[in-house]
């Protein structure tokens, strides 16, 4: 593969996939903390330096997951032409990135059980404002 078969399309993917990453890490962990917060179950000092980590961790494996989300559907497409090419590995990207975020999302952002202190939410720390559409 050389450099003049990649469009300029493709590159724009290539290099997408780094902030697109990093953006929906940032949030799924923004809505993560926006919950836990509401309901005060496990924000507590200790709480909030493993959700840093947990950002860190997710941030990797989003961005692990775009290229190689990007990387499948360039070798899948070889053949099509670079128009089918480039929307295949946006289209693939943000697939894969969605389905990981709403997983973090369903099933870190309403721990359920831990006794909750606010008293804004029900039993299972789902808050009130919660779509129903995301796992809790």
């Amino acid at each position: 593969m050389s450099a003049s078969t990649i469009s300029r399309w493709q590159r724009l993917c290539w290099w997408a996939t780094l902030p697109v990453g990093l953006g929906v890490a940032y949030g799924a962990s923004a809505v993560t903390a926006r919950a836990r917060a509401f309901c005060d179950a496990a924000w507590e000092p200790p709480h909030r330096l493993v959700h840093l980590v947990e950002l860190v961790l997710l941030a990797g494996a989003a961005v692990t997951a775009a290229l190689l989300a990007a990387v499948v559907a360039r070798r899948v497409t070889d053949g099509a032409p670079r128009a089918v090419r480039g929307s295949s590995q946006l289209v693939s990207v943000l697939l894969v990135l969605l389905l990981l975020a709403w997983w973090y999302v369903g099933l870190r952002a309403t721990p359920d059980g831990y006794p909750g202190d606010s008293g804004l939410c029900a039993a299972g720390n789902v808050p009130p404002w919660w779509p129903a559409w995301l796992p809790s």
